[in-house]
């Protein structure tokens, strides 16, 4: 395009290896299109077709020979292409008349932004392990282009009709000259992207590129002190728009300088905050629809010409490159004085709109601080409960029945069954009763669940429904892959042939049926699909939809018994509370949520029937009905919660609505704000989970899944009580959360923002420029989990917000091979979580985060730790996904000379070798409490003492996949393991006693050729304190005791876990006489397994365990 304008010149003189050579441009344009043309209806064809249905009968090697050999010939113009770029703005005069036409200009510059974009995207593997400083320069390159393509429309606008030529020839040579790198760029090979000299290439090229460099700067600052308000050329909209854009690349370059470290800038930085708030102020006013604001349009727009002239002025952006002359500095200082009545310029402006409607529709953003535990508080902690393992449910048994009819007796084919009720009425609760009820688990082959929610991404949804069984950590991975279409399909081929049950929570709108239905095959064999929904509208509106059951509000009775059993659970309720109880009751109008938020508050206010009295009377004044008496009783629990617990409960709002939370990794995020109380003597994670069962304990928490011995695994929050603490957050100025890039957009940081969860896509977190220096903490989730967005550069993160305690980035990709050095500026730092799939090395500067805590990182590679990490003195949690060296960094052969990490607390996943290497390394971390081990050694070979690890309680090891048994075993393990769970390690079934004989084993899981040999024959009082074993795809034929009449043998088992046993013919026959025996598991086993696991249910219930539950699923 480019180079038809000029196809009427001369002739251009190429030179080319020393040689130079006479072009006539019109001729090898010419030759160009003929090329093109000639492989045109090849290509028509080749598109039109889908690639994937080419078989190997030769229809698809046509159009793909066809497409190479066109390649060659693209190539084969690859040198003379680039001598064109390079001398066409070489051509090109400042004071030439002969402009392209600023629509042309403008097409150019949009054709130029498309191919950058197309170059930086993974998909086309064209710069897949670009280095992140090549790719900050590609993302520069664009915010030029951007900021030059949205000058014109916005001089034109202000009543610059024509843009003065010399003006317009620059930015011709600026745009010729980005497409000359572009170009450049995209004919590089793989092999020479990594070469040194590429990056250079990249950097000089991009540098050289100035939209408003001295030579035009006059010119530039004429235009937009001359321009005044003309009758628009466009629609209204049109015009909010061009301002909005303009606006956009003002606060992209002006980011860009608050991002520097100079220390020049950082005596203009406090003027230029107030200029960036100032900037992004108006543009929260320009984001109004408001037919009144038009007129603000023309004061917003003389704005932005000021804030132009000094954003774009030489010297100033000369600053920010590095150190600069004398006469520049005295140049830019006059800036300053811009700097401040442009500031006063905009405050006036928004006095005088202050009042105005305008200014109450935005929304109002808080600075939000809240003060961290003191370490002297005299606050005695409250006393932590243990969730019980079900859930208490009152009044649900003839509406769980009546669902349950429904599901099994009704029609062949397939129908939705509506849970239909206000907030708080227990629809999730009902769902959940009938989808695990033994009769419904029966009689279908399979059973998804899937939470919707008001805001729902279909792609992350629909890898949700496809992961509920059970299987997400071997799915998920292969379900991000792939596209919404075949997700689709998935599921379609997931429930075909089979009678399927799919319960869809919380459904708000039709759309998400409208959009999944495809997926969901009528073959007449009984299916349902359950929804819950708060609107009677959304239930009717469902295709093969029955008649909604509505739920019914609990009964007085069932209120009382329901409060008496979540205050008291399995006590008597004192007959002196009983009238004051019932009097309560009442007063939640039969709405479960209401009945349990109160009965969370009177467990923790005692007995005392005056102070239960008193608290029947403040509800008086405060219950109304519906959704505000839920408000008003979550108000009331709120207030009745001691300081540190109202900290823990308001941090659900950073999260996403019904996201199943990670208990350890949240009470982590509690010690790093500085929540959790230090007490001498008791470490913080027992205090924090303590904080967490309180929660719990008051109802206001909920138990998503549970751990196998006891604690929370998994918790999340109701929905209304997630609304509830999002706005208490705000409103006690304690944490903003943002959702989406408008709210990012109009976002005003307030100058001390404490706390900051972000859930949008990563692009628009970007593309926000948000500034929050003094930022405390910084959480990001990605707003469509399925669609991660990757990013090459973060160091501008440790560059602005140094005063970080909490940076979680795992919604973002991070495609870095290692983590920028920068990092070292985040000095307070105590909690860092990345997800970065191709990272393998952590720089030694990480060590300068003295006060680090928690280091989170989610990569495919084996991580390299520095030898620095040794000096980490505070470092408690390690978690590295696919595997972590550590160095032992010296030569000293005596351990105890070595510095140590003496407070770490859990590290996984830790590669070492399992030999006196190995010993000596784990050593050095003498307190380590959770570990988990990957063995990089001979398979033939485990020597490895851990017994002086006497903190250790749950210990992980793995291998590489074995061909036989380890042949020489020394292998030791300290007494007070709780958790052990092995796999690949090949321990020969004679070495089992070195397990059996660990006194407080209470987890004991074998997995995959953890074990071989046929035959396992128990050791006589092992394991005395066992209460899970889980055996999982293990080879044993034999399982047997060595005293068949012996009842010393899993005295305190409750839960057998059997999956994937083939060969098993022999069971212990002590199994069917153990009376703590609660569950036997039994999943993708043989039929000979099964009929041996029915024995040892008969056994037992001739014992009098009448209880046992057994589950057996074949596939």
């Amino acid at each position: 395009m480019c180079a038809r304008k000029w196809s009427h010149s001369n002739d251009l003189y190429l030179e080319s290896e020393n040689v130079v050579k006479k072009v006539s441009l019109p001729s090898f344009l010419s030759c160009i299109e003929d090329n093109v043309h000639k492989y045109e209806e090849d290509f028509q064809y080749f598109f039109c077709h889908d690639i994937s249905a080419f078989d190997g009968s030769g229809l698809g090697r046509v159009p793909f020979e066809v497409f190479s050999e066109f390649l060659k010939q693209i190539k084969s113009f690859k040198q003379e292409i680039i001598q064109v770029y390079f001398t066409l703005p070489s051509s090109r005069s400042l004071e030439s008349n002969s402009c392209m036409p600023v629509d042309e200009l403008i097409e150019f510059i949009d054709l130029i932004l498309e191919n950058l974009a197309d170059l930086t995207t993974v998909y086309l593997g064209i710069i897949d392990d670009m280095d992140p400083q090549v790719s900050a320069q590609f993302q520069a390159l664009e915010a030029k282009l951007t900021f030059l393509k949205n000058f014109i429309p916005f001089a034109k606008l202000r009543g610059t009709a024509d843009i003065p030529a010399l003006l317009l020839a620059h930015f011709e040579v600026v745009t010729l000259n980005a497409a000359h790198l572009f170009y450049m760029c995209s004919v590089w090979d793989g092999k020479e992207r990594h070469n040194p000299e590429f990056c250079s290439m990249i950097y000089e090229q991009q540098q050289k590129i100035t939209p408003i460099d001295f030579q035009v700067y006059e010119i530039y600052m004429e235009v937009l002190r001359a321009t005044r308000s003309s009758k628009s050329l466009h629609n209204r909209m049109m015009d909010k728009q061009i301002l909005k854009n303009f606006i956009d690349s003002l606060i992209s370059c002006l980011w860009e300088l608050l991002c520097c470290s100079s220390s020049f800038m950082d005596s203009l930085k406090d003027e230029m905050r107030i200029l960036y708030a100032g900037l992004r102020f108006l543009r929260s006013i320009l984001r109004e629809q408001q037919e009144k604001m038009d007129e603000q349009n023309e004061k917003i727009g003389a704005l932005l010409c000021e804030a132009g002239i000094i954003i774009c002025l030489p010297s100033l952006n000369r600053v920010k490159e590095g150190e600069v002359s004398f006469s520049e500095r005295t140049e830019a200082l006059d800036c300053y004085d811009m700097l401040a009545n442009t500031n006063i310029h905009i405050k006036h402006f928004k006095d005088q709109i202050s009042g105005s409607s305008i200014i109450e529709s935005l929304p109002s953003f808080h600075s939000l601080r809240a003060p961290e535990v003191s370490k002297t508080s005299s606050h005695i902690l409250s006393k932590g409960k243990m969730p019980i393992a079900h859930e208490v449910m009152v009044g649900l048994d003839d509406e769980a029945a009546k669902v349950i009819e429904r599901l099994i007796w009704g029609p062949e084919q397939v129908e939705i069954v509506p849970i239909v009720g206000m907030a708080g009425l227990g629809k999730t609760t009902l769902a959940k009763k009938v989808y695990n009820d033994s009769s419904v688990i029966c009689n279908f082959h399979i059973r998804l669940w899937c939470t919707v929610s008001q805001e729902f991404n279909m792609k992350s949804l629909l890898i949700q429904i496809l992961c509920s069984d059970g299987k997400r950590s071997r799915m998920d991975k292969e379900l991000k892959n792939l596209n919404e279409h075949e997700l689709l399909h998935k599921l379609y081929q997931r429930l075909k042939t089979k009678r399927y049950l799919v319960v869809f929570d919380d459904v708000w709108d039709i759309k998400v049926w409208n959009e999944l239905r495809i997926s969901f095959p009528d073959e007449k064999k009984g299916s349902r699909i359950i929804f819950t929904s708060r609107s009677s509208y959304v239930a009717s509106q469902v295709e093969y939809g029955g008649k909604p059951h509505n739920l019914r509000p609990l009964s007085e009775k069932e209120s009382f018994e329901l409060l008496l059993k979540k205050v008291f659970r399995k006590e008597d309720c004192p007959q002196a509370l009983c009238g004051i109880a019932m009097k309560i009751a009442k007063k939640c109008r039969g709405l479960p949520l209401v009945v349990v938020v109160v009965a969370g508050v009177l467990a923790t206010i005692g007995h005392d029937s005056l102070v239960w009295e008193e608290f029947a009377e403040s509800l008086t004044s405060t219950m109304v009905s519906g959704t505000d008496q839920c408000k008003k009783s979550l108000e009331l629990s709120y207030e009745h919660l001691p300081y540190h617990l109202k900290a823990c409960l308001l941090y659900f709002a950073a999260f996403r609505e019904d996201e199943k939370i990670g208990a350890k990794n949240l009470m982590r995020l509690w010690i790093a704000e500085g929540f959790v109380e230090k007490i001498e003597g008791k470490r913080s994670e027992v205090i924090a989970e303590e904080y967490l069962m309180d929660l719990i304990g008051r109802n206001l928490v909920m138990v998503s899944k549970s751990r196998s011995i006891g604690g929370v695994k998994t918790c999340y929050i109701h929905d209304l009580i997630f609304e509830f603490c999002k706005g208490e957050a705000k409103e006690k100025k304690f944490l903003q959360v943002l959702r989406g890039y408008d709210e990012l957009s109009t976002f005003n940081e307030p100058p001390n923002l404490p706390r900051l969860s972000i859930c949008s896509s990563g692009e628009d977190f970007i593309k926000s420029k948000l500034f929050c220096p003094y930022l405390g903490t910084l959480l990001f989730f990605d707003a469509t989990p399925g669609d991660m967005f990757e990013l090459r550069n973060i160091s501008f993160l440790f560059c602005i917000y140094k005063h970080l305690k909490v940076l979680n980035l795992e919604g973002i990709m991070l495609r870095l091979k290692e983590l920028p050095a920068e990092v070292e500026s985040l000095l307070c730092l105590r909690y860092l979580a990345l997800r970065a799939w191709k990272m393998e090395f952590i720089p030694p500067s990480i060590a300068k985060l003295s006060h680090l805590e928690t280091f989170r990182l989610y990569s495919h590679q084996m991580v390299s730790l520095p030898d620095s990490i040794w000096n980490m003195k505070k470092l408690r949690h390690v978690h590295v996904r696919h595997g972590v060296v550590i160095p032992l960094s010296s030569d000293d052969s005596v351990v105890e000379n070595l510095s140590t990490l003496p407070n770490l607390d859990t590290l996984s996943t830790l590669r070492l070798y399992l030999d006196k290497e190995g010993e000596k390394l784990l050593r050095r971390i003498p307190n380590i409490r959770r570990l988990k081990i990957f063995h990089l050694g001979d398979q033939n070979r485990v020597c490895c003492n851990m017994s002086r690890l006497e903190c250790l309680e749950s210990l992980t090891l793995g291998g590489f996949c074995l061909l036989g048994s380890v042949e020489h075993v020394e292998l030791s393990f300290p007494i007070n393991l709780k958790e052990l769970s092995l796999e690949a390690l090949g321990l020969p079934c004679r070495e089992m006693s070195l397990i059996e004989q660990l006194p407080n084993l209470e987890v004991l899981k074998l997995r995959v050729q953890s074990m071989e040999g046929r035959k396992w024959e128990l050791m006589e009082g092992g394991l005395p304190k066992l209460r899970v074993l889980t055996l999982k795809c293990v080879a044993i034929v034999e399982w047997i005791e060595t005293d068949p009449d012996s009842d010393d043998y899993f005295p305190c088992l409750q839960q057998l876990e059997l999956h994937g046993i083939s060969y098993l013919e022999i069971m212990p026959a002590c199994l069917g006489r153990i009376s703590t025996l609660e569950t036997i598991n039994a999943s993708f086993c043989g039929d000979g397994v099964k009929s041996l696991v029915r024995e040892i249910e008969e056994a037992q219930k001739y014992n009098g365990n009448e209880n046992l539950k057994f589950i057996y699923r074949k596939y």
